[in-house]
């Protein structure tokens, strides 16, 4: 089935420019300009993906992902002109699944659309049913349970818990939760890890000081607390 891709970008050349490269890739295709505009549609017919430009009218482009972060978890790659690290953590940790500064390469944005796609679609085993203190993971409904209460996790976030879920005690470093997260082709750096363990505990309640769930290592990476910590 073709994907839809929305393209929200108020520079008209540069909306053109992504939408000639994703057509050849055999994307359907739908451009806006406007950011309030842009949120109203993307709720309405609910495209596979957004390409968010960061500057936009009316809207910009991070209060658009914090409004749509509140009924889709719709991908979203941010299209920036600024290219600071803090600025990536910032849209990354709101629920920007990728970030681009610009000027970048047509052919990698479309490289970068494709693997968020995949990750997107890829299921995480059907047959696997987690538990750990009051969490249930279940990995046929993709689905993931606090208390008898459905937590809304994006498929990163799922994939991240389940990870940890399946060696309590056990730390694994950012290269090795990225490796598990993102296939080889993607364009990633280790803070995004960081970034989406901050959403994780703030969608569990989890004190990153007096944690109950997921504890940081000092200098090695994060850890599922054991029944003996």
């Amino acid at each position: 089935m073709q994907k839809t891709i929305l393209i929200i970008e108020d520079d008209k050349k540069i909306a053109d420019l992504i939408e000639l490269y994703l057509q050849r890739e055999e994307f359907r295709t739908v451009q806006i300009n406007d950011g309030a505009e842009g949120l109203e549609l993307a709720l309405k017919i609910k495209p596979d993906l957004i390409v968010l430009d960061r500057m936009l009218p009316n809207l910009e482009g991070l209060e658009l992902l914090k409004k749509l972060r509140t009924q889709l978890e719709t991908p979203v790659l941010i299209l920036s002109a600024k290219s600071d690290e803090i600025e990536k953590i910032i849209g990354l940790e709101i629920g920007a699944d990728d970030y681009l500064s610009k000027p970048f390469s047509p052919k990698e944005l479309v490289a970068r659309v494709k693997a968020i796609l995949r990750r997107a679609r890829s299921q995480i085993s059907n047959s696997e049913l987690l538990h750990y203190k009051d969490l249930s993971l279940d990995s046929e409904k993709m689905q993931v349970t606090q208390n008898g209460k459905i937590l809304e996790l994006s498929v990163l976030e799922l994939k991240l818990l389940k990870h940890l879920m399946k060696s309590p005690g056990r730390v694994f470093s950012r290269k090795q939760l990225m490796e598990d997260l993102y296939d080889s082709h993607s364009f990633v750096y280790e803070r995004t890890i960081d970034a989406h363990i901050k959403n994780l505990r703030k969608k569990l309640h989890d004190d990153p000081k007096k944690p109950l769930y997921i504890s940081s290592v000092f200098g090695l990476g994060y850890k599922l607390l054991d029944d003996e910590t």
